[in-house]
Protein backbone atom coordinates (compact mmCIF):
# COMPACT_ATOMS: atom_id res chain seq x y z
CA UNK A 1 0.00 0.00 0.00
CA UNK A 2 1.53 3.47 -1.36
CA UNK A 3 0.78 6.78 0.83
CA UNK A 4 0.28 10.22 -0.31
CA UNK A 5 2.40 12.86 0.72
CA UNK A 6 1.36 16.55 0.54
CA UNK A 7 3.46 19.55 1.84
CA UNK A 8 1.82 22.99 2.06
CA UNK A 9 3.30 26.20 2.61
CA UNK A 10 2.57 28.53 6.55
CA UNK A 11 2.54 31.92 5.31
CA UNK A 12 1.02 34.54 7.67
CA UNK A 13 -2.04 34.59 4.70
CA UNK A 14 -1.95 31.13 4.48
CA UNK A 15 -2.37 29.00 7.78
CA UNK A 16 -1.07 29.41 10.86
CA UNK A 17 -1.02 27.34 14.11
CA UNK A 18 -3.06 26.06 15.26
CA UNK A 19 -5.51 26.33 12.27
CA UNK A 20 -9.14 24.71 11.80
CA UNK A 21 -10.79 22.85 9.93
CA UNK A 22 -12.06 25.66 7.41
CA UNK A 23 -8.50 26.98 7.36
CA UNK A 24 -7.24 23.47 6.21
CA UNK A 25 -10.12 22.87 4.01
CA UNK A 26 -8.83 25.79 1.68
CA UNK A 27 -5.78 24.89 2.33
CA UNK A 28 -6.04 21.06 0.62
CA UNK A 29 -8.57 22.43 -2.18
CA UNK A 30 -5.09 22.62 -4.43
CA UNK A 31 -4.40 19.08 -3.87
CA UNK A 32 -8.10 17.49 -4.70
CA UNK A 33 -6.98 16.11 -8.11
CA UNK A 34 -3.66 14.73 -6.22
CA UNK A 35 -5.73 13.31 -3.92
CA UNK A 36 -8.39 12.08 -6.58
CA UNK A 37 -5.91 10.08 -8.68
CA UNK A 38 -4.16 8.73 -5.81
CA UNK A 39 -7.39 6.79 -4.93
CA UNK A 40 -8.87 5.89 -7.87
CA UNK A 41 -5.28 4.73 -8.54
CA UNK A 42 -5.83 2.28 -5.14
CA UNK A 43 -9.22 1.04 -6.44
CA UNK A 44 -8.84 -2.84 -7.61
CA UNK A 45 -12.59 -2.10 -9.39
CA UNK A 46 -12.99 0.89 -11.86
CA UNK A 47 -15.61 -0.18 -13.24
CA UNK A 48 -18.21 2.83 -14.09
CA UNK A 49 -15.36 5.60 -14.44
CA UNK A 50 -14.68 6.34 -10.26
CA UNK A 51 -13.97 9.95 -9.36
CA UNK A 52 -14.03 11.85 -6.00
CA UNK A 53 -16.62 14.24 -4.88
CA UNK A 54 -18.45 15.94 -1.62
CA UNK A 55 -14.93 16.38 0.24
CA UNK A 56 -15.18 17.51 3.98
CA UNK A 57 -12.59 17.48 7.21
CA UNK A 58 -13.19 16.49 10.14
CA UNK A 59 -11.67 15.02 13.36
CA UNK A 60 -9.10 17.82 13.28
CA UNK A 61 -6.69 17.02 16.50
CA UNK A 62 -3.10 18.89 17.45
CA UNK A 63 -0.40 17.03 19.76
CA UNK A 64 0.24 18.43 23.03
CA UNK A 65 3.10 20.60 21.33
CA UNK A 66 1.76 21.51 18.04
CA UNK A 67 4.20 20.22 15.94
CA UNK A 68 1.57 17.79 14.53
CA UNK A 69 -1.51 16.29 14.23
CA UNK A 70 -4.17 14.10 12.29
CA UNK A 71 -7.52 14.48 10.43
CA UNK A 72 -9.97 12.37 8.83
CA UNK A 73 -11.15 13.47 4.84
CA UNK A 74 -14.17 12.20 4.00
CA UNK A 75 -15.15 11.74 0.03
CA UNK A 76 -17.89 10.26 -2.25
CA UNK A 77 -16.78 7.66 -4.71
CA UNK A 78 -18.85 8.13 -7.48
CA UNK A 79 -19.36 5.86 -10.44
CA UNK A 80 -21.63 6.34 -13.43
CA UNK A 81 -22.22 3.34 -15.95
CA UNK A 82 -22.81 4.71 -19.61
CA UNK A 83 -24.39 1.10 -20.67
CA UNK A 84 -26.78 1.22 -18.35
CA UNK A 85 -27.22 4.88 -17.08
CA UNK A 86 -27.30 3.80 -13.66
CA UNK A 87 -24.84 6.32 -10.72
CA UNK A 88 -23.43 4.99 -7.85
CA UNK A 89 -21.82 6.55 -5.07
CA UNK A 90 -20.03 5.25 -1.44
CA UNK A 91 -18.71 7.29 0.99
CA UNK A 92 -15.08 6.89 2.14
CA UNK A 93 -12.06 8.34 4.13
CA UNK A 94 -8.47 8.59 4.55
CA UNK A 95 -7.07 9.78 7.94
CA UNK A 96 -3.94 11.55 7.41
CA UNK A 97 -1.14 12.40 9.98
CA UNK A 98 0.40 16.16 9.68
CA UNK A 99 4.08 17.16 10.77
CA UNK A 100 4.68 20.61 11.47
CA UNK A 101 8.29 21.91 10.35
CA UNK A 102 9.78 25.22 9.68
CA UNK A 103 7.48 26.74 6.99
CA UNK A 104 5.80 23.38 6.11
CA UNK A 105 3.06 21.11 6.95
CA UNK A 106 3.83 17.83 5.70
CA UNK A 107 0.71 15.47 5.56
CA UNK A 108 0.57 12.04 4.56
CA UNK A 109 -1.99 9.25 4.47
CA UNK A 110 -3.14 6.10 3.15
CA UNK A 111 -6.17 5.12 1.42
CA UNK A 112 -7.59 1.28 2.07
CA UNK A 113 -10.26 0.12 -0.32
CA UNK A 114 -12.49 -1.89 2.18
CA UNK A 115 -14.64 -3.57 -1.18
CA UNK A 116 -15.21 -7.00 0.08
CA UNK A 117 -14.21 -9.40 -3.08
Amino acid sequence: MTAINIKISITKEHLSIPFNIQDLDQSMASHMKEINDYVVDCLENKDGGPYLSDFSISRLSFYNDHTGGSFRMHFKIDRQFCCSDLLSCQMDYIDFKFNISNDTIAIHGSYVDWTIQ
